[in-house]
């Protein structure tokens, strides 16, 4: 099971801003107004890369996502609907956002009113939904970038300045900026006209500096959270506030995730530069409010002037309506806005299995707005028993849209008298390939083949469910899209839970921290060695500390998602040549611009790349971490680029990366970085030059060990250690070493 965190800022959460928004605005703040939204948008586009399906009809769409009849859909568009020219010409000639946006809800609000009037729903008190948009903030905090213009959500709204959370948005809109070429030339004109009446000064200074868009003023900053607020869901919020400045290059995130098929580079979106997704930020908002909960999917709206398209967001894919304008066909946008407002929480995506506490009657039709105290439930099912598990922390959320987006909770299972058990176990949801051996599968293959005493050095999983798009009835099963593995990869829910294990920095002492190492070091080993896997994703996430009786600790190596079985044929082989891991501690081989195949030697380094960072950022006696990566470090967390050739310069015999890493050292890690990094690290060393005298003069080297100089062996024998033999007669005799 996983146990991360997301309070580092060497990861890609970063605390943000109390709206419970993501970041974004603090990214344009470091980064400067006008070069922040390219990058940002660039990141989003390159996230939904080849898995986009556009011109989806609205008929079949408002039908499957949002429940609606086809009767209703048909008598809605027949209606007799004009828009009043004064609010179309005032919309037209908006210069402003603020306006626009203004001018929008003057001409939708009466649109949904007319048409639940016509269908009798205009009073009906059965409809508990309602919309907030951004202008109800107050003006000297409102950002673009971090919220979104319009939110549907359920009553009551939020008190007055304060924004909803996106835990409870049934969906959420987007009006595209005005080219800020047509703000400026406005300003300018009327500069010019001032110029010649400075009796206007007071009326400028009223109507256009206090009206002016805020973007650029924006002054406020991103509060960070503390330990305590992480048991408040406004605290839950701000960990789904992840696109920082840093994060616009996924720095800490998996460079590659194994069951992506391609390769290190994002494909390019096959549906040209025209879509209405281009320059939105409306992925970013889909992608928050389903981190914010277990949810399957969201509904968007991206407002471009008088085009409007209705959009859709999963794990899987992203489908699009085909847009219509609704100064043209105003009934279309009537029909939208009815039917999202009308579609329940089920039809909204949220998960059936989440629940408020039981005593909150409201869980009947509102989604979860804390997900601390709520519940997950699964049925028994004929291969499988059910479970109820009550949420008491949450220890990771997904910051990406398609793929993986594994989220992590603390939880407390249900006993059989009803009680929840005061045990904390982990409870693991992702989204992982349909065609990879799953985690559980790999954990089990694993205790087949290793010795009982490695057991305890393995996950303990007591439940799993997999639940697959049919089983989920996702909408887009049944839009007839045209689904190839260029466009679309399967996938399924999997969720995992088990034991509850400390982080590493919680080890208590640095014996504990060494031991706790040492035992995923021997069990990395054993799963290569009689496993026949490698594991491909170690980082500071995955090494865990099991806490004994007595004082006593055990490492458990975690996180076997990612692994790759060498001896079976089973196992997706899409991935063999991708590079997989978290990129402050992959290989240096891993992380160049043409990266190796990941051999054994690959997750060694890792160990000490872990070491390394434990010894800059880790309080053991108080059970810390640092929240601010350490300067020497800082290009470990930025991009490929800054990675390898900080690693490139730390792998050499030169004593000049080591001063500034050297002085920054904890005290605690003094002697383990004379003892362990500094020999590990010139026995990596050793092998790369080895290696490069080879292709220097012409001769063939077995890159695998770099010729036997990197191996198990050599590593313990760098660090003085004798490793264990696990009760195997000769387990350490023979040549297979690697």
């Amino acid at each position: 099971m996983e146990h991360d965190s997301c309070s580092s800022s060497c990861s890609s959460c970063t605390y943000g801003s109390s709206s419970g928004y993501s970041s974004v605005s603090s990214a344009a703040t470091d980064l400067g107004y006008e070069e922040t939204p390219l990058a940002l948008f660039q990141q989003l586009e390159n996230e939904i890369g080849t898995n986009i399906h556009l011109g989806v009809d609205l008929s079949k769409f408002s039908q499957e996502v949002w429940g609606l009849d086809k009767e209703i859909f048909d008598k809605v568009l027949a209606m007799p609907m004009a828009l009043e020219k004064m609010d179309v010409e005032k919309y037209r000639e908006c210069t402003k956002d603020d306006d626009l946006h203004k001018s929008f809800l003057d001409i939708s609000g009466p649109l949904l009113r007319d048409v639940s009037k016509e269908l009798g729903d205009e009073e009906n008190e059965t409809f508990t939904d309602t919309f907030w948009d951004r202008l109800l903030q107050n003006p000297a905090s409102r950002s673009r970038q971090s919220v979104p213009d319009v939110v549907n959500t359920w009553k009551p709204l939020p008190p007055a300045g304060a924004t909803p959370s996106l835990s409870t948005a049934k969906s959420v809109f987007e009006l595209k900026r005005i080219p800020r070429e047509k703000e400026k030339q406005e300003e300018e004109d009327i500069e010019e006209v001032d110029e010649k009446d400075e009796e206007d000064a007071d009326v400028r200074d009223g109507a256009v500096r206090g009206e002016e868009d805020n973007d650029d003023n924006d002054e406020s900053k991103p509060t960070p959270s503390s330990k305590e607020d992480a048991d408040s869901q406004r605290s839950l919020d701000i960990e789904v506030s992840k696109r920082t400045a840093s994060t616009l290059k996924r720095s800490f995130d998996s460079v590659k995730d194994a069951d992506d098929e391609d390769g290190g580079s994002p494909k390019k979106q096959r549906c040209g530069d025209e879509t209405a997704l281009k320059n939105s930020l409306l992925p970013l908002y889909a992608t928050d409010a389903m981190a914010s909960s277990s949810r399957y999917y969201v509904v968007g709206v991206v407002v471009d002037r008088f085009a409007v398209t209705v959009c859709y967001f999963d794990r899987f894919l992203v489908t699009c309506v085909a847009s219509f304008s609704f100064e043209e066909e105003p009934s279309k946008l009537a029909l939208t806005l009815y039917a999202m407002n009308r579609c329940d929480r089920l039809r909204a995506g949220f998960d059936p299995h989440l629940q408020p506490a039981a005593d909150n009657e409201s869980g009947k039709t509102r989604p979860v707005e804390n997900i601390i105290g709520s519940i997950f439930e699964y049925p028994d099912t004929p291969s499988s028993s059910g479970t109820c598990l009550r949420v008491s922390g949450v220890i990771r959320q997904p910051d990406e849209l398609i793929g993986r987006a594994t989220a992590v909770y603390k939880v407390r299972r249900r006993l059989a008298d009803g009680s929840f058990s005061e045990e904390e176990y982990v409870y693991k949801l992702s989204w992982p390939s349909k065609t990879r051996l799953s985690e559980i599968e790999v954990i089990e293959i694993l205790k087949e083949r290793l010795p009982k005493d490695a057991h305890d050095h393995l996950p303990d999983v007591t439940f799993t469910r997999t639940l697959t798009a049919e089983d989920l009835k996702l909408p887009w099963l049944r839009l007839g899209l045209d689904l190839t593995s260029d466009n679309h990869k399967e996938r399924v829910l999997r969720g995992m839970m088990g034991k509850f294990y400390h982080k590493l920095w919680e080890a208590g002492s640095i014996e504990n921290f060494k031991r706790a190492w040492l035992d995923c070091v021997e069990c990395l080993h054993l799963a290569r060695k009689l496993g026949k896997a490698l594991h491909r994703d170690l980082s500071e996430s995955n090494l865990m500390v099991l806490k004994c009786l007595g004082g006593e600790v055990k490492g458990v190596l975690n996180d076997w998602d990612m692994a790759k079985f060498l001896d079976r044929e089973d196992d997706d082989p899409s991935t063999d040549e991708h590079r997989t891991g978290t990129l402050p501690f992959m290989a240096f081989n891993l992380v160049i611009p043409k990266p190796s195949p990941h051999w054994f030697r690959h997750d060694l380094e890792s160990l000490l790349w872990i070491l390394l960072w434990a010894a800059l950022h880790y309080n053991l006696e108080e059970g810390t971490r640092d929240a601010v990566t350490h300067p020497s470090l800082r290009d470990l967390t930025t991009s490929l680029d800054a990675n390898w050739r900080f690693k490139a310069a730390f792998l050499t015999y030169s004593p000049l990366p080591l001063r500034e890493i050297r002085a920054g050292v904890k005290p605690e890690f003094t002697d383990l970085f004379e003892e362990w990094i500094e020999p590990l690290r010139e026995l990596f060393v050793d092998g790369m030059m080895m290696n490069r005298r080879c292709n220097r003069d012409g001769k063939n080297c077995d890159e695998v060990t770099y010729n036997g100089i990197v191996t198990f062996k050599s590593f313990m024998e760098a660090i003085k250690v004798t490793p264990r033999t696990w009760g195997i007669p000769n387990f350490l005799a023979g040549t297979d070493d690697f």
